[in-house]
């Protein structure tokens, strides 16, 4: 039997044949027959105009499936089917490469949303159909972001008093603006669950619009939003309600983070990382500050958020782990956990 893509062919016991795919094709293995329910047949696979059932699906250690083939048994009927030839192949393989890249792009809208949470909100939306990510979770990571370096600005004005230096009236006006626009995006974020840029995201953007000619334009009203839109139904307000806190589930005991991942299907992989690294630096930020102006409490909680948080990264490589925060956010996640 021919092979197709960069698959690999042999045979196994008998009539069986071994296919090693580095993609996974989709297929169901046979269920066998209990005590209590019936036997199920695997996925009828037509190849060189012969049909096989899937008898075995394993995953392989280096990546990809190993699939075990055996000919068609006439008295079973065929509930799933599919086709084993080159064309097919070939769309699954340019399926694959189009899953990895919006994979990718999701991932780096995501890395960035502390930039692409400032774009004109046309714009996350245009970024939420085309990767996948959500437009609301980008806004709300920029307005932390904004908070945080608001809150540096604060400690930087503090010490410069303290130090009885001049402070320049310029930069509290600038940070008093930035801080009313924060204020406004976050209520429009957290009561309207949409996306909404900031100023100067807007006219950064707009210049890069009018020099390239890419994306779409900020200037224009997208379609929609001045429609009444009923309320989303209670499994996708659900998992919306899940995909936002996520990063909070992050910072709860295993033992809770396990009984979200048993409800609502939560992974800790997706954020844990990401959320301890931006704590780290947050701790990093604190500790600089407090260095600065000679504080040595708020140095040293700084300081143990720190340690905690490199200790956290490397228990993730074995599995969830919890964070002494996990007091300050699990009101907000109580309902996921009761």
């Amino acid at each position: 039997m021919q092979a197709y893509g960069s698959d690999r062919v042999r045979a196994g016991d008998g009539e069986q044949i071994i296919v090693a795919s580095r993609l996974d094709k989709g297929w169901t293995p046979r269920a066998p027959k209990t005590l209590t329910t019936a036997e199920f047949p695997g996925t009828a696979v037509l190849w060189e105009e012969c049909y096989f059932e899937v008898a075995a699906a394993t995953p392989l250690p280096q990546g990809g499936m190993r699939y075990v083939l055996e000919p068609w048994r006439e008295h079973l009927a065929m509930r799933v089917t599919d086709r084993y030839d080159a064309a097919n192949e070939a769309q699954r393989i340019e399926e694959n490469r189009s899953r990895l890249a919006r994979e990718k792009g999701r991932k780096s809208a995501n890395a960035l949303a502390l930039l692409t949470g400032h774009l004109p909100a046309i714009v996350q939306n245009e970024l939420g159909r085309d990767l996948g990510v959500l437009p609301a979770r980008l806004t709300f990571v920029s307005i932390i972001g904004v908070w945080v370096v608001l809150a540096g600005l604060v400690l930087l004005s503090v010490s410069r008093i303290m130090q009885s230096r001049s402070l320049p009236s310029g930069l509290v006006i600038v940070a008093m603006g930035v801080a009313i626009e924060n204020v406004i995006r976050f209520l429009v974020n957290w009561t309207q669950g949409r996306a909404i840029g900031s100023a100067i995201g807007w006219t950064a953007y707009a210049i890069y619009h009018v020099v390239s000619g890419r994306g779409p334009s900020p200037f224009a009203s997208e379609k929609g939003l001045a429609v009444t839109i009923t309320e989303a139904p209670p499994e996708i307000a659900e998992r919306d309600s899940i995909v936002m806190r996520e990063p909070l589930l992050t910072l709860l005991t295993p033992a809770e983070q396990a009984r979200a991942a048993a409800r609502y299907g939560y992974d800790y992989r997706r954020e844990s990382g990401a959320m301890a690294g931006i704590l780290l630096a947050v701790a990093a930020l604190g500790m600089v500050s407090s260095y600065m102006r000679g504080v040595i409490v708020p140095m040293l909680v700084a300081l143990a958020l720190g340690i905690e948080q490199v200790v956290r990264l490397i228990a993730l490589r074995r599995g969830p782990a919890g964070s002494v925060l996990r007091f300050v956010v699990r009101p907000f996640v109580r309902k996921l956990i009761a």
